[in-house]
């Protein structure tokens, strides 16, 4: 009995702290999420400190815009072109440790006197350092700000309407490109038909291979032009400018553009895309490498399908061919056309489609196809020939029609006789899953275009009945025909009929978040009398 009470009382309490754990977390969250409304920012310069004497200043960011009514001069530096930067420090003191450190107290506490000597609410002006380093300081983590397709189409529309068309949409203000042939201080200009997004140059945390690409970040790096520097250079003083001439402009505050939250494809998809003069349709072929028909591709519905152009073109926005090439290239890190079209990659054709195969909707079937690798039973001539039609255009997409279905007669419900001993026949509604995943492919227009066909959904349980004999009788093998009852000595790899009903079965149930099926009864009812096993 006290082992019961002593088990009861310490299930109790891992229940109760468990639960303030949860609470806690939710409080921590809660806290982080105020902290970057309110503009805090945790200072702590690791690689100019590298070991820190002192634990790291926690400044609020937006009372001190408040309190210098918005004059960032007061703050931060300014460049040749009376531009903003919005650093603290110059290069040559944010380099120097003791510099820094000087730097900071001299500045921010001449300031917080100069306030106190008004009897204004100010900042500590003494020599205190737990005052401003405080010892439990929060981690205070911005959320990445998504310049999307939307933001970009409204940037455009106001630019038109500002310079009455004198340079249209005005695209030289945010963007340029770096010509390595010119002098540093010329090498930076505007090109038509050539805009890119700020990540190509300015993201450092990315390993490029495109070796010119990797000389710009180089040089940007040394000039300390991050993708943070960079965009709040462009676009804080573009706002900022505006607000002076009394102009609507977009937030200078970081709360209302680092929010976190992100628009999908569904709300982008009215949204134009950026016109750079590229072909809403293409025909992918080489004539002297290609051993297959050419691929039509429609360039505008992949567009509207991603939030990013990036997610496709990575390295740099330019044609898969151009780093890429028949026999590889340093430019694309030597990886083949053919391998950058059909790989792994999320940047790749093959790759991208593959995932959009792991939504609740498809998995439960795709899960037992498996990625369609080239050389690989998976990409056989059938599904390889969807792409490779040789047709210069893809065409209209035309869902798959019910009728073929309804002329094959198939069984409505199927009785599954063969394993009864303890349970019941189970009964499978054949007739209502053939139909609800006609349903589902239908929706999906990039299931419509590849499930071509009835037959290509029957792969999803008859995963090895597409031979030409199979299709003209129009009647699948039973799962029997290729697994036994008991496991085959000579193929112990194979699974016997048992598990293969039951891995397909209960497996595609999983994937798809289906609840019924995945108890014994739910398929087949108990015997009343179950049979008597012997060892013979």
């Amino acid at each position: 009995m006290k082992k019961k009470f002593l088990a009861l009382g310490l299930g109790i309490l891992t229940f109760c702290i468990g639960s303030i754990q949860a609470k806690g977390v939710n409080k921590v969250e809660q806290v982080k999420k105020d902290l970057v409304k309110e503009g805090v920012i945790v200072i702590q310069h690791e690689k100019v400190f590298k070991k820190f004497e002192y634990p790291p200043v926690v400044f609020n960011h937006q009372k001190h815009v408040k309190a210098v009514k918005e004059d960032c001069k007061e703050c931060h530096l300014v460049d040749k072109e009376k531009k903003l930067i919005f650093d603290f420090l110059s290069r040559e003191v944010f380099e120097d440790p003791e510099k820094a450190k000087v730097k900071y107290h001299e500045k921010c506490v001449e300031c917080h006197k100069k306030f106190a000597k008004k009897n204004q609410k100010t900042g500590p002006t003494g020599l205190v350092c737990g005052d401003c380093h405080i010892r439990k300081a929060p981690i205070v983590k911005y959320p990445v700000m998504d310049f999307d397709f939307y933001l970009h189409d409204k940037h455009e529309k106001k630019l038109e309407k500002l310079v009455k068309g004198k340079i249209k949409g005005r695209c030289d203000l945010c963007h340029h490109t770096y010509d390595l042939k010119k002098k540093k201080e010329e090498a930076l200009k505007y090109e038509k038909g050539k805009e890119e997004s700020c990540y190509y140059c300015h993201d450092f945390t990315k390993e490029r291979k495109n070796p010119d690409l990797v000389k710009i970040i180089n040089i940007a790096k040394e000039d300390r032009w991050c993708l943070k520097r960079a965009s709040h250079y462009r676009c804080l003083n573009c706002h900022l400018e505006y607000k002076e001439k009394k102009k609507d402009t977009g937030p200078i505050e970081c709360a209302k553009c680092h929010t976190g939250k992100y628009r999908t494809v569904e709300e982008l998809a009215k949204i134009k895309r950026p016109d750079r003069k590229q072909k809403e349709e293409m025909f992918l072929f080489n004539k002297t490498v290609s051993k297959m028909k050419g691929v039509p591709f429609d360039h505008k519905s992949h567009e509207y399908a991603l939030t990013k152009c990036r997610d496709c073109h990575h390295e740099r926005l330019e044609a898969c061919r151009d780093c890429h090439t028949p026999s590889g290239d340093i430019k694309g890190g030597y990886v083949s056309l053919v391998t950058a079209l059909h790989s792994k990659s999320k940047q790749s054709c093959v790759g991208c489609h593959y995932e959009q195969t792991k939504n609740k909707d498809c998995y439960g079937c795709h899960y037992f196809i498996g990625f369609p690798e080239v050389k690989n039973e998976i990409a056989s001539k059938r599904t390889c020939n969807i792409c490779h039609s040789g047709k210069k255009k893809i065409g209209e997409i035309k869902p798959i029609s019910l009728k073929p279905f309804l002329a094959k007669k198939i069984d409505k419900d199927i009785e599954i006789k063969i394993l009864e001993k303890e349970y019941k026949p189970a009964k499978l509604p054949h007739e209502k899953i053939v139909k609800k995943l006609l349903e589902i492919s239908n929706k999906s227009k990039l299931a419509t275009y590849f499930h071509q066909s009835l037959d290509t959904l029957c792969m999803g349980c008859h995963h090895k009945s597409l031979t030409k004999a199979e299709q003209e009788e129009q009647k699948p093998p039973l799962c029997k025909s290729c697994h036994s009852v008991e496991v085959e000595v000579l193929k112990p790899e194979k699974p016997k009929l048992q598990a293969a009903y039951h891995v397909m079965c209960i497996k595609c149930h999983i994937e798809m978040d289906l609840k019924k099926g995945l108890e014994c009864t739910d398929c087949h009812k108990e015997k009343e009398v179950r049979p008597k096993f012997t060892l013979d």
